[in-house]
């Protein structure tokens, strides 16, 4: 018998409650067709306040007594909710899944994956609703919206971020005996979507990480195991033969949210990055491994390590960094089992299984700086003809630094990184590499990028001209101290110093004319100002001081307003005269002009534009005693007060050119930048300070004890740039010194890191001063590593994206500071995102969160001559983002914090069966018996007719030719529905035309592709596309039919192969083949358990024992769902020789398609008093 329409059916599960056990197996009670609340419960007034999900189990089945097949099942929602604030989706299920795991697997959008680049900053409890957090600076933060999950032990939970705060801390650790260290960390205050379920441990700052016991803070992935099956309405026409279409939405709502504002504040317009950078040649270090606990060994290098530069030698092995952190082996004994090195601070962890190692080790490696580059940032705009999976930046002009570049891409809505780990592999939500030497980058991504965002990247270059190592040779010994006397107006020859050195006294005294000599050394003094610097000859006995006598009056003060010619001189006249020889003191500032190159900027010829800016300087000169001044030209007359002076001199100018190299074989031309050194001159401000004594001052004298004389050591002298800090290693009269965060140490226990405070590093003066060293000493400065910094980068463009979106409309506020006159500037987008102001111009896509920014004076200028340069480091922008606040989930009924922030879920993915189908109405106001109604169109898919109430004329009232587009009244017309009720006039012909696809690619913007091409014109909104929740062939069926000798019951067999020994009896399947119903049928594994020689039970495994049987008869167990058998086991079909304890398995499968239907209740008003949504179950059969 062939299965006709009414045999299809959609069953009922067996219990239609939100309970954790809904759902179960399937009954035999069919869902009667427009029958109110035939599947879900009234929308109550509670539900429409807070939102609330719903889920409801059925089966698509075939209700016939044959086992002929369903083909190519399927099913899809052809018609939705009318309420807008009501959504229905279906997704797949098994035979017996309960709701606890439809609810599971719909919550398991993300997956556990990796550590995240955070831990836990102290102990967090039970019931908070922020946790605090800690991370290295130049870690990714996390973003509003981001899953993740703590673990401790058995106990976890996943929490949602819907705020994040971060700030820079200094934190100190102690490695005991008093050794302490100050390393500076981010500090996150993350707030969340739901209080913590339990307490979760969390450790104190190290400078590796965090104190152990601790819970792990693990990230997560989507997994995006769930599909999902919908319905939308076309959003434009489409007209016949069109491979694509535009839906309304490619999403549906499935958990309920609210919205909430966020504020960013501060935020850096670019990632900060930073990295560590080599500031010297290789160095090896003799170093004593300690144990900390069970099979772990810790080591420090003392220092800050490059990446890459690491060979370490211990316990007879060699071993090396991967420049990501960890440790391989190279040669010798691999007796570790894992090992890391932190290369901020030089620690190096070693793990074994069979504990730990003590002993001596030695490492050869390169010093390094932690160091924050300018980030360099781009786009590549996401069009429908460059979409794709593989991508390449071309970055020769600035080639990025290992382990900075980032690059974001949008698919689906969500931001996916990919990121340089500094190894030349690109990692993360996608794979690629990068060939430093030249810039170029090949990246393959997970997914599709959406059309209309970009691909943004951002990196920190390899500017060579921004860094300098200084090191290599020798500096000559300049052991100063320097000294602020309390007093100031000195009569010049007064001064005299005395220290011993090795016992014996040495002095130092002044000429009467600023300069100081003696046995200890020599140096300069400014007897107006009381200031005294000495180079020794060597440094003073331990415990002794160094005593200044002097005779001192008072002084006078006078600004002088002059000007210079055009080679820097001056002249004028100081009050008071006659002076007092050698008692005049004049300071000035001067300006100079300084160049900087720029990255990011466009201009036509593709060349970077360099701007300039000034810096002041300030001058101070005394004179000479003798009627000319220390160190300056020109004269001073003591009996007039009359003076001349230099104030302005030429300088070195570093001026920056580009130019046109050939970089291959092939014509490829590339620019270069070349630095050129000129002399020019300062410009004078016009202003002099004078300070001076009159010929007839009366002296006193005075006695000033220096009792521990700090020790300045000029380190770098003739270079003016800064020295980087934290990369200056030097060696000096046998010590080795360290600086760390502008305090020198020596004497590093490489077993604990720990040192002696020593001193101080000055990095704008390039010197250092000591408070302990050596007595005596008179040996150079060594310098072992150090890196000086020049001015840095500008930028006049950028392209940044927010972490998260959207954006409030306005909200964007951008500001950054000028590079030429240091003036600060701020911009706010306007509702449409545009930046109009007079020097930030640009837009921001408030959907997406990306900005594209240029700061110029016209933005049509493509020269690149208005363009307006700014200090990248400076660009920041406050806005604020809306995101969406997932409800309690035990009121909503799925706990959202797996789930999209915003609760959508897509409905139609890459290989989707489509179905897009429109319905139109034919109006009959009097049909008559036997009379015909030729509709519009021809190629139905089907035809109904319903009267004004909604009520179907049945099937036996009319036929219906499809082919032909044609309707034919029964005579007599018999107005009735299936079940007897009356219709009214007039009648509505509905008929359906449909066109099944695949769908080859989805875009969050609603475009969609299929594979063949529509048959029609469709108009918009009244058609609708539909996915199809496929099951493929349902069959009822008998497989995996085999037989055991001996069943145990304690422990049954319910794989599909047989354990232990078959039977030598059995069954003939050939000529009495079981009989199976698709009515009757269920998916079950069986077994027939002998409990004599023709006697047996019948056992299913769910279901326990169902009935009992005999070889004697047919075995013919009832479903009591259907009142058909199971299945029938003839009794002609049984062989001899069973005995007690032998069992026939096998398995059965049904004719029925499981599927979970979510209907989604939004907070709001209704507008619909009785809804309903349509499921028509499809396939084929003979």
């Amino acid at each position: 018998m062939a299965i006709a329409k009414s045999d299809i059916k959609l069953f009922k599960s067996q219990r239609l409650t939100d309970e954790a056990d809904g759902g179960g197996r399937a009954t035999g009670t069919a869902v009667v067709d427009g029958e109110v609340n035939n599947l879900f419960p009234d929308i109550s007034r509670l539900d429409r306040t807070i939102g609330r999900i719903n889920l409801r189990k059925g089966f698509a089945g075939v209700s016939t007594t044959t086992a002929d097949p369903y083909q190519g099942a399927h099913a899809i929602i052809t018609e939705g909710p009318a309420d807008p604030r009501v959504s229905v989706l279906l997704f797949a299920g098994t035979q017996t899944d309960e709701r606890a795991d439809a609810r599971n697997a719909i919550e398991s959008f993300v997956v556990p994956a990796v550590a995240a680049p955070f831990e836990l900053l102290g102990n967090q409890l039970k019931g908070q609703r922020a946790i605090a957090c800690i991370q290295r600076e130049e870690q990714r933060l996390p973003e509003i919206g981001q899953v993740f999950q703590l673990v401790n032990g058995a106990v976890s939970q996943y929490l949602r971020f819907t705020a994040v705060e971060s700030r820079l801390e200094q934190f100190t650790y102690d490695y005991g005996n008093g050794n302490f260290t100050t390393f500076t960390r981010r500090r996150l205050d993350l707030s969340i979507s739901a209080p913590l379920e339990s307490t979760f441990p969390g450790g104190q700052p190290t400078p590796s990480g965090t104190t152990t016991p601790k819970s792990q803070v693990l990230g997560t992935q989507v997994a995006d195991a769930a599909r999902y099956f919908g319905i939308s309405p076309l959003a434009q026409a489409v007209s016949q033969g069109s491979l694509s279409l535009r839906v309304k939405s490619v999403y549906s709502q499935l958990v309920p949210s609210s919205t909430r504002e966020n504020s960013l504040i501060d935020q850096l317009a670019g990632y900060q990055r930073r990295m560590f950078i080599a500031a010297g040649p290789a160095r090896t270090a003799a170093l004593t491994v300690a144990l900390v606990t069970g099979g772990q060994s810790r080591v420090f290098l003392g220092t800050g390590c490059a990446p890459g530069s690491l060979s370490l030698s211990v316990n007879g092995g060699v071993f090396a960094d991967d420049s990501r952190g960890g440790l391989r082996f190279v040669s010798g004994a691999n007796w570790i089992t894992s090992g890391t090195i932190d290369y901020e601070t030089g620690e190096i962890n070693l793990v074994r299984a069979g504990g730990g190692y003590t002993g001596a080790a030695s490492a050869t490696y390169q010093p390094a700086a932690a160091a924050t580059g300018e980030t360099v940032t781009g786009e590549i705009p996401i069009e429908l003809g460059n979409r794709g999976f593989v991508y390449t930046l071309a970055l020769a002009e600035a080639p990025p630094r290992p382990g900075t570049l980032v690059v974001s891409f949008l698919a689906l809505g969500k931001w996916q990184e990919i990121r340089d780990p500094g190894n030349g592999e690109m990692e993360g939500e996608g794979t690629g590499t990068i060939a430093f030497g030249t810039g170029s980058v090949s990246l393959t991504l997970n997914a599709l990028p959406d059309v209309g965002s970009s691909i943004i990247f951002a990196y920190v270059s390899q500017n060579e001209s921004a860094l300098t190592q200084r090191t290599g040779s020798s500096v000559p010994a300049k052991a100063k101290v320097n000294r602020t006397l309390p007093h100031q107006g000195l009569l010049p020859g007064s001064y005299s110093a005395t220290f011993k050195v090795g016992g014996v006294t040495k002095t130092i005294t002044d000429n009467g004319h600023g300069v100081l000599s003696g046995t200890g050394g020599s140096g300069v003094i400014n007897y107006a100002a009381g200031t005294v610097s000495m180079e020794l000859t060597a440094t003073p006995d331990a415990g002794s001081g160094i005593t200044h006598a002097y005779q001192q009056g008072s002084v006078t003060d006078t600004p002088l307003t002059v000007t210079s010619d055009g080679s820097g001189m001056c002249a004028g006249t100081i009050p008071g005269a006659p002076l007092k020889p050698g008692s005049v003191q004049i300071a000035w500032t001067t300006r100079q002009r300084q160049a900087v190159p720029a990255l990011g900027a466009s201009t036509a010829t593709g060349a970077l534009p360099v701007y300039e800016s000034e810096i002041s300087v300030d001058h101070a000169v005394m004179d000479d005693g003798n009627g000319g001044w220390v160190g300056a030209t020109g004269s001073i007359n003591y009996s007039t007060g009359a003076f001349t002076l230099k104030v302005a001199g030429t300088y070195t100018y570093t001026e920056y050119t580009y130019v046109t190299e050939k970089s291959d074989g092939f014509g490829k031309q590339t620019l270069k930048l070349v630095k050129t050194n000129t002399q020019i001159m300062e410009s004078f401000g016009g202003t002099l300070s004078v300070r001076a004594q009159g010929n007839a001052q009366s002296y006193g004298p005075q006695t000033d004890v220096q009792t521990v004389a700090p020790v300045t050591l000029d380190l770098l002298p003739g270079i003016a740039e800064p020295i980087l800090p934290g990369s200056l290693v030097f060696t000096w009269a046998g010590e080795v010194y360290v600086d760390r965060s502008g305090v020198l140490y020596k004497n590093i226990n490489s077993s604990t890191n720990a040192g002696v405070a020593v001193g101080s590093v000055d990095y704008k003066g390039r010197s250092a001063t000591l408070s302990n060293y050596n007595a005596g000493a008179a040996a150079a400065v060594t310098l072992q590593a150090c890196l000086t910094t020049n001015s840095g980068f500008s930028i006049s463009a950028l392209t940044f994206r927010t972490p998260g979106a959207p954006l409030r409309a306005g909200s964007l506020q951008v500001t950054a500071v000028r590079v030429d006159t240091a003036q600060l500037v701020t911009a706010t987008a306007d509702a449409n995102g545009v930046f109009n102001h007079a020097v930030i111009k640009g837009a921001v896509d408030i959907a997406t969160g990306i900005a594209r920014l240029k700061f110029t004076s016209n933005i049509n200028d493509e020269t690149g001559a208005s363009n307006i340069p700014v200090i990248p480091l400076l660009v920041r922008y406050n806005g604020v983002i809306y995101s969406s606040l997932p409800l309690d989930a035990s009121l909503i009924g799925l706990d959202p914090v797996r789930l999209p922030a915003d609760g959508r879920v897509p409905h139609y993915r890459e290989a989707d069966v489509l179905v897009i189908h429109h319905t139109a109405e034919t109006t009959v106001a009097s049909p008559a018996g036997g009379g015909t109604v030729q509709l519009a169109r021809t190629g139905q898919a089907e035809i109904t007719v319903v009267d004004p109430n909604g009520l179907k004329l049945k099937a036996a009232s009319f036929s219906a030719d499809r082919e032909h587009g044609r309707v034919t009244w029964s005579n007599p017309l018999v107005l009735q529905d299936e079940s007897g009720a009356a219709l009214s006039t007039p009648l509505t012909v509905l008929d359906r035309v449909e066109h099944m696809t695949l769908c080859t690619e989805v875009q969050i913007s609603g475009e969609l592709a299929i594979s063949s091409p529509l048959p029609w014109d469709l108009p918009a909104n009244d058609t609708r596309v539909s996915s199809a929740l496929s099951w493929g062939d349902l069959q009822s069926r008998y497989h995996h039919w085999f037989t055991q000798k001996t069943w145990n019951s304690g422990v049954p067999n319910w794989t599909d192969l047989p354990v232990g020994e078959t039977t030598t009896a059995n069954y003939n399947l050939l000529s009495y083949p079981p009989i199976i119903t698709n009515r009757g049928a269920i998916d079950g594994k069986w077994a027939l358990v002998f409990t004599s020689a023709s006697q047996f039970q019948v056992v299913e495994e769910k279901l326990g024992v169902v009935s009992t049987g005999s070889t004697s008869q047919d075995c013919a167990p009832i479903n009591p769902e259907t009142g058909q058998p199971y299945f029938t086991i003839r009794a002609a079909g049984w062989g001899a020789g069973w005995s007690a304890g032998n069992a026939v398995r096998f398995n059965t499968d049904s004719c029925l398609g499981p599927l979970w239907m979510a209907r989604t209740v939004l907070s709001g008003q209704g507008t619909v008093d009785d809804d309903q949504f349509k499921i028509q179950i499809r396939g084929d059969a003979d």
